[in-house]
């Protein structure tokens, strides 16, 4: 396994419940239902993940002779259309 990192989540009382007695019963540590269930969520969700990221959107963005010139300067703007 490689090195895990320690993150904090909150479950509702009836989600809580129900790890709990999936873990007694599969003597699977609730820590391991958590990590297989958000890496099958992630693998699910791996091709939207990438066409969403706003980075992709600069990509070659400031390379066009009428591109933007302050794109280092106003990026939240060319990434999220946020006003500075």
């Amino acid at each position: 396994m490689s090195h895990l990192k320690r993150k904090q989540i909150y479950l509702d009382e009836e989600s809580d419940r129900a790890l709990k007695r999936l873990a007694l019963t599969s003597k699977i540590s609730e820590a391991e239902h958590i990590r297989r269930a958000v890496k099958k969520y992630i693998a699910k969700h791996k091709g939207k993940i990438a066409e969403e990221d706003p980075i992709r959107k600069l990509i070659g963005l400031c390379g066009k002779p009428d591109g933007p010139t302050d794109a280092s300067i106003h990026h939240d703007r060319y990434l999220y259309g946020k006003q500075v």
